[in-house]
């Protein structure tokens, strides 16, 4: 194990006079002259030469230089921490010399750092009794000062030299615990033209830990509230403040200036033991200690990196020290850094954190706690991090109750926690491949390992891979009691996901409100209330809390907004936040800014967005390009094109997997059926056969998604013409859909049986069908079977109400996430084919001028060469009596 502070050589010989940053201890022993008298020569004789050498082998541990010896030692060191230690050490000596001699031994000392002069002198003045070293310069006269103002016992320091020294607290070793500081205020000095704050460093029990006398040469500076004139007020006012100081008292004070949910950024580990396998470990094991906290908020790994590039540093190269880790906590807002340390201190393992104020670098206080070897990390951890979430002003209940022990909602395993460490440092840098291997290996070492688990399952999720997520997903459900108390609720968040969504959104909704700075959380909810509910409105707002400058996936956030605001069709601030999402490298793939676009009809520019789009390195990512180009070719009526792509599509589907291949099918199906292709009804019927049989399938997960696709076909179906097919497919899955409680399938079983009932001729009650479902939440398909349902059923101007709706909604058509986004394409095609139809009502209601103009509307926005279908009906509606 290696020590905290080793013995080292004196410090070096400087060049002569050469102007130097250097520290400064005088150590003055107290009543030397009186020991003659008590002691004899002899014996005081014997007595100082002891005290001289022990003096003096501690200048050499502490790397100092004597300069001069009165009736104490003036010594140089290169840096305040070492003045200190030697000053601690002085003291603590002295106190061990005074009771083997049975007399009291004590000595002033004052410690100061600034440049001085430092020269040889002449080898033959040496000889003649001169000091081998000289030191001039304002340092020497103010560290006299503090000396003489000093009490027997105490060490006197200035404020920079404190300042400097209490950044390197921790170097103190196994003394740095029982060291306190203690800040005297402002003290001016004789002959010294600017006042210095003093503080006291020193052990209880062996300093005096009080305020210094005042003396002819030494006096403190006191403001005008401390004079004798302002105390009779001073006394009203505290009187007045003591029933708000009462409740103060009940609560851990802080020692610095931290609030509820306010950061913290931790800093990588300082490993001074032989055990290499603790340096990723207690990082970690740190940060899932104080992640368990409500009161605290941890700065992410992710984010870590990030400000680190920002930096133009190489965060795999780089360790975040003290000097980095404050940089870090002033770019991203935090009230402080926290540095673990670990050491061996007389045979033990000790776990140290140093919280250091990021603006000034400066320790603001300690915690430590040790045990036999390395097993004892994560329960000293335990008791550190307690400590600091107490200092930082957490209440102690709110600690008990929210917070597990790291043995448990980690692993007791060294090696299992490293490697789950290195796998979330693999994570923070997307190399996921490495980050699952990482998480299997840590499995394999501790197959309890919830964490582990939960780690395996959101890559896979990230993915759209439920399949292959779901084992560990359950895994990490069984061992629910082993996750810390957020973890757990993610996990039971995501597990409901896959069963029923008022639970899913429910919790969701508690998860985010019980931790308000889990950006996690709150982008999750807004996914899933836009996934299965349509709800845009909702869904901006519960994504609100995950825009802060502090979330490590904020572009992503805003790229969620973004498509959030298309699908309210406010395109405005949809290409701001896509635009934001960008340059924050949280656009992935880039597909909803294309899709923007061509909501716009601005298809030269969707084109060649959608040309530089990038790959996401996952097929079930990617194999959605192919979903927009289908999408371009449709909306500009280039069916041929659009056929010829479907094939191609399919063809990529299949490597994504069956349910990616699924939806193609549906969108081909789709395809075909508008275009009036001969094999439509062929490849309608495949394709319903397949989705009931996944919707059928309870144990099928993706189910919700293959009844919403069985609806669709039997909407289709019954749109076509194709009575029997949709009559089977709603009376099988159109229960199911309703008993989900999916708001989406809900709607798509209304879709089904209103379509089927206008195929029968029964337009009104089409119509009431479907009516409980307009709002703002709908699905898009909604408003395209009321338009036809009311047309059928002869009310044209409500008809055109909806046809107008639809071609004003685009942006809704292209977002709409139901199914997969399966039904985008029918969306999208009825956003173009709704001016016809509102051309047709207006016809229908006698309004020519009116029908001219959506007619026209509709042959701009078509673009290419029409179906001899669309061509009659458009030559139709230009036919005045």
């Amino acid at each position: 194990m290696n020590a905290l502070v080793s013995p080292a050589e004196p410090t070096a010989q400087p060049q002569q006079g050469e102007p130097l940053l250097r520290s400064l201890a005088l150590c003055d022993l107290v009543d030397s002259t009186s020991l003659v008298e008590r002691l004899g020569d002899q014996r005081a004789a014997a007595l100082l030469r002891r005290h001289d050498r022990l003096a003096r082998d501690l200048m050499l541990r502490h790397q100092g230089q004597e300069i001069d010896k009165t009736d104490g030692f003036l010594v140089l060191f290169e840096r305040p921490i070492h003045a200190v230690a030697y000053a601690l050490a002085y003291q603590r000596e002295l106190m061990r010399l005074s009771q083997e001699e049975g007399l009291v031994l004590k000595a002033r000392i004052g410690v100061h750092v600034g440049d001085v002069l430092v020269w040889q002198n002449d080898p033959g003045d040496v000889v003649h009794g001169a000091k081998p070293i000289e030191v001039e310069g304002l340092v020497k006269p103010v560290t006299a000062r503090l000396a003489s103002l000093a009490l027997p016992g105490q060490i006197l320091v200035s404020g920079v030299a404190a300042s400097l020294a209490q950044r390197a607290h921790g170097e103190l070793g196994a003394n740095a615990d029982r060291t306190r500081w203690l800040n005297h205020g402002r003290y001016r000095f004789k002959g010294v033209p600017e006042p210095l704050v003093v503080y006291e460093v020193g052990e209880a029990g062996i300093a005096p830990l009080r305020l210094p006398p005042y003396s002819g040469k030494a006096w403190r500076e006191v403001p005008w509230w401390r004079r004798p004139g302002s105390m009779f007020i001073e006394a009203g006012i505290a009187a007045a403040a003591l029933l708000l100081g009462l409740w103060l008292l009940l609560r851990p004070p802080a020692a610095i200036a931290f609030a509820e949910r306010d950061w913290v950024v931790v800093g990588d580990i300082n490993n001074l033991t032989t055990a290499s396998a603790l340096d990723d470990t207690l990082r970690t094991a740190f940060r899932i200690g104080l992640e368990q906290s409500r009161h605290v908020n941890v700065v992410s790994d992710l984010q870590v990196r990030d400000t680190l590039r920002r930096m133009e540093l190489d965060p795999a190269k780089v360790k975040v020290d003290r000097r980095r880790a404050a940089e870090i906590a002033l770019r991203e807002g935090a009230k402080a850094a926290i540095l673990p340390l670990a050491t061996e201190v007389g045979g033990k393992l000790r776990i140290t954190a140093e919280v250091i104020d990021p603006t000034t670098e400066a320790t603001v206080y300690t915690e430590s706690a040790e045990g036999e070897g390395v097993e004892s990390a994560l329960a000293s951890i335990d008791k550190v991090n307690e400590a600091l979430r107490q200092r930082l002003g957490e209440n102690l209940a709110a600690i008990s109750e929210t917070t597990q022990p790291l043995a448990k909602v980690t692993t007791s395993n060294i090696d299992a926690l490293r490697a789950f460490s290195l796998g979330r440092r693999a994570l923070a840098t997307e190399n996921w491949g490495e980050a699952l291997a990482m998480y299997r290996q840590a499995i394999a070492l501790d197959p309890d390992f919830a964490l582990a688990h939960v780690g395996i399952a959101g890559i896979y999720l990230s993915a759209s891979d439920k399949v292959a997520a779901l084992p560990s997903l359950r895994r990490a459900q069984e061992l629910r009691d082993k996750l810390p108390t957020r973890e757990a609720m993610y996990v039971d968040a995501i597990a409901a996901s896959l069963e029923k969504p008022a639970v899913m959104f429910e919790r969701w909704s508690v998860l985010a409100k019980l931790y308000p700075d889990y950006h996690a959380a709150h982008a999750n909810y807004a996914m899933m209330l836009r996934t299965y509910a349509n709800r845009y409105a909702d869904a901006i707002t519960a994504l609100a809390p995950a825009l802060s400058t502090h979330n490590p996936r904020l572009g992503s956030s805003r790229y969620l907004l973004g498509a959030l605001y298309l699908a309210s069709d406010d395109y405005a601030k949809a290409a701001e936040q896509l635009r934001l999402a960008r340059q924050l490298r949280g656009d992935g793939m880039g597909l909803q800014h294309v899709e923007l676009l061509a909501a716009e009809r601005r298809f030269v520019q969707a084109n060649a967005a959608l040309a530089e789009s990038r790959d996401s390195g996952v097929a079930g990512n990617d194999v959605f390009r192919w979903r927009v180009r289908l999408l371009l070719a449709a909306d500009q009526g280039q069916f041929d094109e659009a056929l010829r792509l479907s094939g191609s599509a399919l063809e990529a589907a299949k490597a994504a997997g069956p349910l990616y291949h699924r939806v193609f099918e549906g969108m081909r199906s789709s395809l075909l059926l508008f275009a009036a292709q001969p094999d439509a009804d062929a490849a309608l019927r495949s394709f319903a056969r397949i989705e009931l049989a996944a919707g059928l399938d309870t144990e099928d997960l993706e189910r919700h998604h293959a009844i919403e696709a069985s609806l669709f076909a039997a909407y289709a179906a019954a749109r076509s013409g194709n009575g029997e097919l949709a009559e089977s497919l709603v009376g099988q899955i159109a229960k199911p859909a309703e008993s989900s409680e999916f708001p989406n399938a809900v709607n798509l079983a209304a879709i089904a049986r209103a379509e089927l009932q206008r195929a029968r001729g029964d337009a009104d009650r089409a119509v009431e069908t479907l009516r409980p479902f307009v709002n703002d939440t709908s699905l898009y398909l909604t408003r395209v079977a009321l338009r036809d349902a009311y047309a059928a059923a002869g009310r044209h101007e409500e008809a055109l109400e909806q046809a107008l709706w639809l071609t004003h909604h685009r942006g809704r058509a292209y977002a709409e996430d139901s199914a997969l986004q399966m039904l985008s394409l029918v969306n999208v095609l009825e956003s173009t084919h709704a001016l016809l139809c509102a051309a047709e009502y207006s016809h229908a209601l006698k309004r020519y001028d009116e029908a001219e103009k959506y007619a026209g509307a509709f042959e701009r926005a078509w673009a290419a060469p029409l179906p001899p279908g669309l061509a009659r009906r458009l030559a139709a509606v230009r036919q005045k009596p």
